[in-house]
């Protein structure tokens, strides 16, 4: 029996780094009494997606899965405007919402077995305009960069401790961001 097999080049789409990708579709979920959002991608297969928990600043304002939506350009209700040129945004964060919306999300290594990857819960925008901001090739590289230094600080930093439970070395496999001295705005 013969077979045909077409085999394409180019390499792995699932490789570290930065990867544009769209929404296949987004749902929360609650582990030990702590909410969260999953996002799955179309580019990616289904046991890989991105999981944010909910995560609220000093005045009780939820960041996290909310920068999901804002970076996706997606859920979008009302914008008021407010003192200071500042602009308050009401979002419907029903997950259905973001399907088909646009993020840059970043790879890397899993620590525990470095052959597999993860998504990075700090996802960057891609360049868009809406009534409230507009996102920039600058702004977008401010963000990445901004996820990058949270790789480097809290789990990079963490696989190359000395602690001897881990022997992960990333230093060649993922390129290094930019820290940032600009506090998380929620929008």
């Amino acid at each position: 029996m013969a077979r045909t097999l077409t085999v394409k080049g180019g390499g792995s789409a699932l490789r570290p780094g930065w990867h544009e990708v769209t929404v296949k579709k987004a749902e929360y979920g609650t582990y030990n009494e702590s909410n969260y959002m999953d996002v799955w991608f179309n580019e990616f297969p289904d046991g890989l997606n991105m999981r944010v928990y909910e995560t609220m600043d000093n005045q009780g304002n939820e960041f996290a899965i909310g920068s999901i939506f804002r970076f996706a350009n997606a859920g979008i209700k009302q914008v008021l405007d407010g003192p200071n040129g500042e602009k308050s945004v009401t979002i419907d964060d029903n997950p259905n919402l973001l399907r088909d919306h646009k993020l840059n999300v970043y790879l890397y290594p899993d620590m525990k077995n470095p052959k597999y990857n993860r998504v990075l819960k700090q996802p960057a925008p891609t360049v868009f305009e809406n009534e409230v901001e507009t996102f920039t090739e600058t702004d977008v590289k401010f963000w990445m960069d901004k996820a990058e230094a949270y790789f480097e600080k809290y789990i990079k930093q963490t696989a190359t401790s000395t602690n001897g439970t881990t022997t992960v070395n990333l230093n060649n496999s993922v390129p290094k961001g930019q820290p940032s001295d600009t506090a998380d705005i929620p929008f």
